[in-house]
């Protein structure tokens, strides 16, 4: 009888034990992973215990994964929100001057005032269009093959007045290239936001390398700007390492750059090298043309 009873209370606690389990997964979306407490000394039991946490544990990092995402894409929106207002309202300022200048010298200077902020306001909307055209799944871009060595070439042809007015002189080897499969409008667009990154960040002139079906670019970087630098947010949309977002960036060219690449089928990596003469540093690879 006794021997009974045990196996009738073992029952009745593998039971309850269940029925816990059951009642955690049927509640996780609403109360995620709160920790199984049993009764039971069921093996079998104790297993799916276990295997239940695992399961709420990587719900609630999930959960809590996505609570941080959306913090920080609010804090993105902000920011840029910040980025857009400032230059529009910089022109509606010059603008009233403008109209109220009775110098035709100066109304003509705070024109020009207005259209370069108009211009910035430009480049921030053209950088989000382009963010979220290849940030979009179902965007395809129309691949065919290019030639990397004539459209990296290209690129530095059309920034050598930029690096000029700094005083730089870029050193460019460009090996033995494979033609590759991509997009020349995206191609080109990486590469431009490659350099672009180059002469708005760095502190001296690039090193540009191709060869095969990749591309590296090299530029040192301030000591001070490095330890701003969060390297595993790099490519991250809206990321901006200057606190102060005094670098006049939208914090997409990277991401742009990264998505763009990505949906030809290639990659990009970015690194950041510490030290006394720190560098910062972008590796894009490509696929191969038929």
């Amino acid at each position: 009888m006794e021997r009974g009873q045990s196996l009738f209370y073992a029952q009745g606690r593998r039971n309850r034990d269940l029925a816990r389990l059951a009642e955690l997964l049927d509640g996780a979306a609403a109360h995620p992973a709160p920790r199984a407490r049993l009764e039971s000394v069921d093996p079998a039991v104790a297993a799916l215990a276990r295997a239940v946490d695992r399961h709420l544990d990587a719900d609630l990092e999930r959960d809590l994964e996505r609570r941080r995402a959306d913090e920080r894409f609010r804090e993105q929106l902000a920011a840029l929100s910040h980025d857009l207002r400032t230059p529009l309202a910089g022109a509606q300022g010059y603008l009233q001057l403008a109209r109220r200048a009775e110098d035709p010298e100066r109304a003509a200077r705070y024109l020009e005032g207005a259209e370069k902020r108009l211009a910035a306001m430009r480049v921030l909307v053209d950088d989000l269009f382009s963010y979220a055209r290849a940030a979009d799944p179902s965007w395809e871009p129309e691949l065919e093959t290019c030639d990397l060595a004539a459209i990296v070439t290209e690129a530095l042809a059309a920034r050598y007045g930029a690096f000029v007015a700094r005083g730089w002189e870029p050193d460019v080897r460009v090996g033995e290239c494979v033609p590759v499969l991509a997009a020349p409008d995206a191609l080109a667009r990486v590469m431009a936001n490659l350099l672009e990154n180059a002469l708005a960040h760095g502190c001296g002139a690039p090193r540009v390398r191709a060869e095969g079906t990749g591309l590296t670019i090299e530029n040192p970087v301030a000591p001070a700007d490095v330890a701003k630098l969060d390297v595993t947010r790099l490519t991250e949309r809206f990321y901006q390492g200057d606190p102060a977002r005094n670098s006049g960036g939208t914090g997409l060219g990277l991401a742009v750059a990264r998505a763009l690449t990505e949906a030809m089928g290639g990659t990009l990596a970015v690194g950041v090298t510490a030290g006394k003469r720190p560098s910062f540093s972008a590796r894009v690879e490509l696929r191969r043309a038929p």
